[in-house]
Order: structure tokens, then C-alpha cells, then sequence
């Protein structure tokens, strides 16, 4: 048995209730905080990059990954989908477009038997 299945449901509501209380009171303390200032042009440069990199940061492991090692091959599906995705994104610059392309050629590819 493990530890959720041990607790009684009432302390597993109290506990989700306070993480969502604990989340809304971090986010609103930023939200609020620079409605009054401003954000130092140096702070916002470095801002920019935070999208950019958390998408890397979730896209490249399970491209790039698998069963613990890296996994670089030509017959890596999440690999060939990832570099169509790429070409798509920087050629168009469309998101849906991306996306699109990226999950039709990965069920392509892994829908065509390898010999």
C-alpha cells in the first residue's frame, strides 16, 4: 500500500486545496506586484527566453531518448517527426502548422512496417 491509499480523503482534498491556495498566492504576488512597477528592461530581456527554452526543455528529452540512453537513429519515429516539426516551424513560422505536420508524419512513420 502506498502512501495515498493509506490516506484518508478528506487530508488528500485539504492537501490539494492548499497547493492550489499556495500556486494562486505565488502567481498573484507577481501579477500584482508589477502592475504597480515596471520590470527592469534587463529582467524582461531574459523573460523572452523562458518559452523558447521550457519547450526545449519538454520537446527534446523524448525525441533525443529512450529506455534511459540516447537514442539517435534513422529509424527513431519521434526523431524523423521532430526534424519535419522543426523544418515546418522555421519555414512558416506557423504554429498549427507545426504541430500538424509533426503528429501526421510520426503516425506515418509508425504506421509503415521496417523490414
Amino acid at each position: 500500500m502506498n502512501a495515498i491509499e493509506t490516506m484518508p480523503a478528506v487530508w488528500l482534498w485539504i492537501h490539494i486545496v492548499a497547493i492550489a491556495i499556495a500556486t494562486y498566492a505565488l502567481r498573484i504576488s507577481f501579477i500584482s506586484l508589477f502592475s504597480y512597477y515596471e520590470m527592469p528592461d534587463g529582467i524582461e530581456k531574459h523573460l523572452n527566453l523562458v518559452p523558447p527554452a521550457v519547450l526545449a526543455a519538454l520537446a527534446v528529452p523524448p525525441i533525443f531518448y529512450r529506455d534511459g540512453g540516447f537514442y539517435l537513429s534513422p529509424l527513431n519515429p519521434f526523431l524523423i517527426a521532430g526534424l519535419a516539426a522543426a523544418i515546418v516551424a522555421w519555414r512558416t513560422e506557423s504554429l498549427i502548422g507545426t504541430l500538424v505536420t509533426g503528429f501526421l508524419i510520426y503516425f506515418v512513420v509508425v504506421s509503415v512496417p521496417v523490414f
